[in-house]
């Protein structure tokens, strides 16, 4: 880890320009960063939701902790947990996604606007235990009387001792060392209670912010004017951590200055008031710290990717117009098209023939293009659409919950979701599995056609001619196919196709695995009688 703080002006610079050399590295190539998806969320966790915020389900159905990983190039913890917050947080507005836009394509251009704002963040770096989001999650400890007492026991009575050692009699610097010892003593006891890393890291943030303030380049100016205001109403509390900003210097150097002199305790104590008024300021100029960094980030992934992309087009009609869209986490991904005028279609086919990548990559393309207004795709448009998938609801056996009530849930989530005002995308693979055949099909069959008849866009994949047949008036029909050879084995062209899928290559498959004729010839029998 590269530090900017040297004392020779000629290592100074040497050393910034071994930090810029890296960033540029950096961001010139893909990423390999591995993230802590727990501690990426924590903001997330701590923030209010609101009624298009992405769910759990939804974000684990798509891998969206696979595409943030593959967009995060963050060095920064608020930049980490910006990125996962925007993601889960689609917008609706085309104004505002149009000038992040904007904004993107201004720091992919601005070789100097972005290197300036990476070194900070850069030096920034990341909070590694979260100690700052940990410290305003929990009830910040105000205690007046701990002020006085630390204050007297950090500060007037070892300096009191200094002044005597230095003027009166050296001996008194035994008393320093047993004043000293109490102050450990004091500093492991509270160190927990305090989080006092997380007062380390909020200076190390408002130092941040205030360099960002400070860049002159009107391109950002939203950020430096929020960010501005945001530092005024927290003066007291920058004033009050400076000192704590200088003995953890040079790596912590000093840190046992402020070990014996209780430095960081005593200034807790002084601001945890005030830190407790102001948490909500204090966690908005985190995330806007953090938001630059994240639309870095994306600039850094557009740049460095090898396929095309296109600003999204959104309208009003209920309406999903993709042309070869790739999903992100596919190297040399089979681009596929589709446009769905009339509520929703149904996907059939094989296994592994590519449905539910196909699920995936529309619905991650839908979330890129409202949350950073670009989509791997040819050409796109649709309305702002409320995301709500059921692709791949879990059994949840440590809550005694069954594969069918995971999947009642789920699909409730869909139909709760079309009482709002936003259009719902809603893709859902295989529904209601985890149930006898008759009631399966009854049950799909109201529950599609109650969706399509919402204001939504569903996407259905399934196996069931019985259920294809009844939703023949009421959705499109497409499908997968797949080859088998009985040398070869399964071959793919993972293309969509319109139409329904006729093959029955799931037997074929038992012959090329070299099943007993007797099975797969009976395998073949049974189903041309169940058919008639």
């Amino acid at each position: 880890m590269f530090e900017y703080n040297v004392i020779n002006r000629g290592e100074h610079f040497t050393m910034s320009g071994m930090i810029l050399n890296s960033i540029r590295n950096d961001y010139n190539y893909e990423t390999d960063k591995k993230s802590d998806f727990e501690k990426s969320r924590k903001y997330f966790d701590m923030s209010e939701k609101n009624d298009y915020t992405l769910d759990d389900q939804t974000w684990d159905d798509l891998d969206m902790n696979k595409v943030y990983n593959k967009l995060d190039r963050a060095y920064s913890t608020p930049g980490e947990a910006a990125l996962y917050s925007m993601l889960r947080n689609p917008l609706l507005k085309d104004e505002k996604l149009k000038k992040r836009g904007i904004l993107i394509k201004l720091l992919k251009d601005d070789n100097k606007l972005r290197d300036s704002l990476q070194s900070i963040y850069f030096k920034l770096n990341r909070d590694y235990k979260n100690c700052l989001l940990d410290m305003l999650d929990q009830d910040v400890i105000v205690n007046k009387a701990k002020y006085y007492v630390y204050t007297l026991l950090g500060k007037i009575i070892p300096l009191i001792i200094i002044f005597l050692a230095i003027f009166v009699n050296k001996g008194y610097m035994i008393a320093l060392l047993g004043i000293s010892s109490i102050n450990m003593l004091i500093n492991s006891t509270e160190v927990k209670e305090i989080k006092s890393n997380g007062i380390f890291y909020l200076r190390k943030n408002i130092v941040a912010a205030k360099k960002i303030a400070n860049i002159n380049n009107d391109g950002i100016i939203y950020y430096k004017e929020k960010i501005t205001s945001m530092l005024k109403s927290v003066k007291g509390i920058e004033r009050s951590t400076r000192l704590i900003g200088v003995i953890n210097m040079w790596g912590g150097f000093f840190e046992f200055i402020s070990v014996i002199f209780l430095l960081e305790e005593s200034a807790y104590y002084s601001i945890s008031a005030k830190i407790k008024e102001e948490k909500k300021v204090l966690m908005d100029l985190f995330y806007i710290v953090g938001e630059l960094e994240a639309l870095i980030s994306i600039a850094g992934y557009q740049h460095n990717l090898k396929q095309s992309y296109v600003e999204p087009k959104f309208i009003k009609k209920i309406t999903l117009n993709i042309k070869e869209g790739i999903h992100p986490l596919i190297e040399d991904a089979v681009a596929n098209s589709i446009n769905i005028q009339n509520g929703g279609i149904v996907l059939t086919g094989t296994n592994m023939a590519g449905k539910s990548t196909f699920l995936r990559m529309l619905g991650v393309n839908i979330i890129l293009a409202q949350t950073f207004y670009f989509v791997l795709a040819k050409d796109y448009e649709a309305p702002f659409f409320n995301i709500v998938t059921s692709i791949s609801p879990n059994d949840d056996l440590t809550k005694g919950k069954s594969f069918y009530m995971a999947e009642v849930e789920s699909i409730l989530r869909i139909i709760k979701a079309l009482e709002k005002d936003v259009p719902v995308f809603c893709p859902i693979d295989e529904i209601f599995r985890g149930t006898n055949p008759i009631e399966k099909i009854s049950m799909s069959a109201e529950i599609l056609t109650y969706i399509n008849n919402g204001k939504s866009i569903s996407i259905v994949a399934t196996h069931d001619r019985e259920l294809v047949d009844i939703l023949k008036e009421n959705y499109g029909f497409y499908y997968f196919s797949e080859k088998v050879d009985t040398k070869k084995g399964l071959s793919f062209d993972y293309k969509i196709k319109k139409g329904i899928s006729q093959t029955r290559n799931a037997i074929r498959l038992l012959e090329y695995m070299n099943y007993p004729k007797v099975i797969t010839q009976g395998a073949y029998k049974r189903a041309e009688r169940i058919e008639n």
